[in-house]
């Protein structure tokens, strides 16, 4: 029923909130990151360029992973204890589900992954297409008697080649990497999303570079710049990340330690390798007498039901 799954339809649903304020970011983003670049008045064209890639990659590493750090790390980790609960403006801190918060993560990076792959791949399809068409509605009408334009002046209504160029392809690469890098212990098929995205990347590039835009100028480069650099930050930050993933965030060695640790289980398991009652073992008790009134325990139909099973 609708009920039982509100707690997947509110992430996901949170999720592609997340996204569309992300992709709107990214305009901001990019904004400043052009004026705070010119302010400075780099000395050379390469400088210029480092700068700018690293306030963009910077901008947008906090614009995508900020959330997905949050839910890993974060959240449900600062609301407190049932007696004293932490709060801003008498709300309590966001925690996750029973379940924990490995499954939200999931959720959050798939959806902020594929969608933002799908949103790419359509406005670089769309956009080149539309600059030209509104390049040849705008053109002088030709006549129904003139002769077939000129393989020149079609190249003339193409779209121009954006002003950074190969830029935000190698910034869509580098993210798309943190995406399969970072957290895929939580999400292990970021890797075939990542793979899928790129072959059909190829054929849109190709497409676009050949039929939509005009021919860029060659110039040369001495390397890649400072994504090399980038690239193996996001690498080394990756082993760090995926360990804090599987210690922290999911239940892998408290599962663990219980199957194989644990010889007096709940349930009479014994020292069986088994992770038969680990969820009773998992819970604490509360004397809920310690309780301020604010957080008092209400007497609810499934606490005297509780009671009386009890008491029985």
């Amino acid at each position: 029923s609708l009920r039982s799954s509100a707690s997947f339809i509110t992430t996901l649903t949170a999720a592609i909130i997340q996204l569309i304020g992300i992709m709107i970011m990214n305009k901001v983003y990019e904004y400043l990151s052009i004026r705070l670049t010119d302010w400075e008045l780099h000395r050379t064209q390469t400088e210029h360029e480092d700068s700018f890639t690293f306030k963009m990659f910077m901008f947008q590493f906090v614009n995508f992973y900020g959330s997905i750090f949050y839910i890993a790390f974060f959240k449900g980790r600062l609301t407190g204890y049932p007696s004293s609960y932490n709060r801003i403006a008498s709300f309590r801190l966001d925690e996750c589900g029973a379940s924990g918060c490995l499954i939200e993560l999931t959720q959050q990076l798939a959806i902020i992954m594929v969608g933002k792959q799908i949103l790419n791949n359509t406005l670089e399809i769309v956009l080149p297409r539309l600059k030209v068409w509104l390049r040849k509605r705008d053109d002088v009408e030709v006549k129904e008697n003139s002769a077939k334009p000129m393989r020149w002046e079609d190249d003339l209504n193409l779209a121009d080649l954006p002003e950074h160029g190969l830029f935000y392809e190698y910034l869509e690469m580098v993210i798309q990497f943190g995406f399969v890098t970072l957290f895929v212990a939580a999400f292990p098929l970021a890797p075939l999303f990542a793979l899928m995205n790129n072959i059909l990347e190829v054929r849109v590039d190709s497409n676009k570079f050949v039929t939509q835009l005009r021919r860029p100028l060659a110039r040369r480069a001495e390397d890649i710049g400072i994504w090399y650099t980038v690239l193996e930050a996001v690498a080394n930050l990756s082993v760090i990340t995926n360990a804090l993933v599987i210690a922290i965030t999911s239940d892998f060695i408290p599962r663990l330690a219980y199957q194989y640790g644990v010889d007096d289980k709940p349930g009479g398991y014994g020292d069986e390798n088994t992770l038969s009652g680990f969820v009773e073992y998992s819970l604490t008790q509360a004397n809920v007498s310690h309780f301020s009134d604010d957080n008092k325990v209400i007497d609810s139909t499934f606490f005297k039901v509780i009671s009386n099973a009890q008491a029985n």
